[in-house]
């Protein structure tokens, strides 16, 4: 299992960074700048629009955060000790140095994890993109994607690479609850990138902690100290603000995205609530969890898809294959990397989430977003306003102070 990590780390990372390179030196297929953005608006009129209802990004799991909590795959430990002592002090002070040695291997594969996480996650935003610019039937690249992970995780289970997930019937149940709206969450974010850029989707996305506080509260009753509601001010302020500022805004894209957040913020509370305190299963560490969630989802988007675009996916991808310079294999292989993208950045999350503590995680976060947006502006020449500018930044540090205000409080309960 470290082997197979390794491997995925140097990989995930090396494709994360040459899918970003090559989007930088070529563009995004046939996409640079806003004038991009609104022909992609017009060919969804082609497909038609998604009559759907619907990320709090996998990595707020709940489940994975304590600072010396070892991460399921790796079996890594972050410890932090107290001041060492000096060699000539102490007896075993050549433990403690083999100690010191090991927790700073451990904070080198933190890193390459992190460097993973951010550069999967960039490389998703940027292939997905690219597949919608040419082939914009949202739907069926939300499904094709979630498709992928099939392929992905069915042989490692096969051969003994990874534990087979054996959830319990009360855990299932809860999962299936989970996947519709992680399925339905998928289609809409996907369906917001298609219909803006993809910055400022992120930019609206910052607002999912809004959705997940007033979620917890009306539904699980979690009621949060004031400080920390007023904190989610700044957040609700700053996407405002890059709002009035997007020069490609338009109101389908805003709606998805937000609709994303309700949705993705509706896992995040129902998943806490329908799993905790009961038999998880067997095999049902955070990544298994999320596999077999999915997979599930997969099972509700591949019909939606059919439903909603079956018609028209066969002359969309013609379409998309007859435009110069595009062959259906560099299509296909493109969805298909965004689909890998996809599930294992959302695995990578997992594994830097089970290694740090809730402070960590929320900075993390933030700079993901920011890594993202900077990343995505300038592969899709996406032009920005000082307004647009400022709003994303407000929204960004409003997030970033308001996981850290929460946490504070949290430590006071």
């Amino acid at each position: 299992m470290v082997r197979q990590t390794s491997v995925l780390v140097v990989v995930g990372i090396l494709l994360g960074l040459l899918h970003t390179h090559e989007a930088f030196q070529h563009g995004a297929f046939f996409a640079p700048g806003a004038a991009n953005l609104r022909s992609s608006t017009c060919r969804f009129s082609r497909c038609g629009p998604l009559s759907l209802v619907a990320k709090t990004d996998p990595a707020t799991s709940s489940s994975l955060m304590k600072l010396t909590a070892p991460s399921p795959k790796s079996g890594l430990i972050l410890k932090m000790s107290g001041a060492a002592a000096s060699p000539d002090e102490t007896p075993g002070a050549i433990e403690e140095t083999k100690k010191e040695g090991k927790a700073k291997t451990n904070l080198l594969v933190l890193g390459l994890y992190f460097l993973a996480w951010y550069a999967l996650n960039v490389g998703y935003n940027i292939a997905n993109k690219q597949v919608l610019n040419v082939f914009p039937c949202y739907a069926t690249v939300a499904a094709a994607q979630l498709v992928v992970a099939w392929v992905w995780l069915l042989p490692q289970w096969l051969v003994g690479i990874r534990p087979v997930p054996k959830p319990s019937p009360d855990n299932m149940q809860a999962l299936q609850k989970i996947s519709l709206l992680h399925g339905f969450g998928h289609l809409v974010t996907v369906l917001s990138m298609g219909l803006g850029a993809v910055s400022f989707v992120h930019v609206v996305k910052a607002a999912e902690p809004v959705f997940a506080a007033v979620l917890s509260a009306i539904f699980a009753g979690s009621v949060m100290a004031m400080p920390v509601y007023l904190s989610l001010i700044p957040v609700c302020a700053g996407v405002a603000i890059a709002s009035a500022g997007e020069l490609s805004f338009t109101w389908a894209c805003f709606g998805a995205a937000m609709m994303s957040n309700l949705l993705f913020a509706s896992r995040a509370v129902f998943s806490k609530m329908a799993m905790s305190g009961k038999d998880q299963g067997e095999n049902m560490d955070a990544a298994n969890t999320f596999a077999v969630i999915t997979m599930l989802a997969t099972i509700i988007c591949v019909p939606a898809a059919a439903i909603l675009e079956g018609s028209k996916i066969v002359p969309a991808w013609q379409a998309a294959i007859a435009a110069p310079g595009m062959t259906e294999m560099k299509l296909a292989t493109t969805l298909a990397m965004s689909g890998w993208y996809l599930y294992t950045y959302n695995e990578f999350a997992f594994k830097v989430l089970g290694m740090v503590s809730p402070v960590a995680q929320a900075v993390g976060n933030t700079v993901k977003r920011v890594v993202i947006l900077i990343a995505t502006s300038i592969a899709f020449a996406t032009p920005m306003t000082p307004i647009g500018i400022a709003g994303s930044a407000i929204a960004m540090a409003g997030v970033l102070v308001y996981s850290l205000v929460e946490q504070a409080y949290k430590g006071k309960k």
